[in-house]
């Protein structure tokens, strides 16, 4: 991954949750700092398969694999939201404002008539 668009942290934190070195525990704060913050798709998709494999792993710490699955929970709930919830739509009701416009004119004309 010589992404130019990889910044020197993020590199660091990909060196973090991927050596086999660092405890787990430190690894999923290293995704989770990847994850929660904009990154590069390749980068995003190689965290997610990493807390993936962490909560999938039945020899792996039962506190961990919560931790694991809760980022990626957050991740997906947010993938979600953007389609729950929507402003109002300025042209939504537009032909029925419009008909009262007009309605509201014609009888302003009859008055005067």
């Amino acid at each position: 991954m010589n992404d130019p668009e990889i910044s020197p942290a993020l590199r660091k934190l990909l060196d973090i949750m991927t050596s086999p070195e660092v405890p787990v525990a430190r690894s999923i704060d290293a995704a989770k700092a990847i994850i929660e913050y904009e990154a590069p798709p390749e980068v995003f998709d190689l965290t997610y398969q990493f807390l993936m494999g962490v909560a999938e792993d039945p020899k792996q710490d039962v506190g961990l694999q919560l931790k694991a699955l809760e980022l990626l929970r957050k991740v997906e709930a947010r993938r979600v939201s953007p389609g729950t919830t929507r402003g109002a739509d300025p042209m939504e009701g537009l032909g029925l404002r419009l008909e009262a416009a007009r309605l509201r004119v014609e009888a302003k004309r009859r008055a005067v008539n």
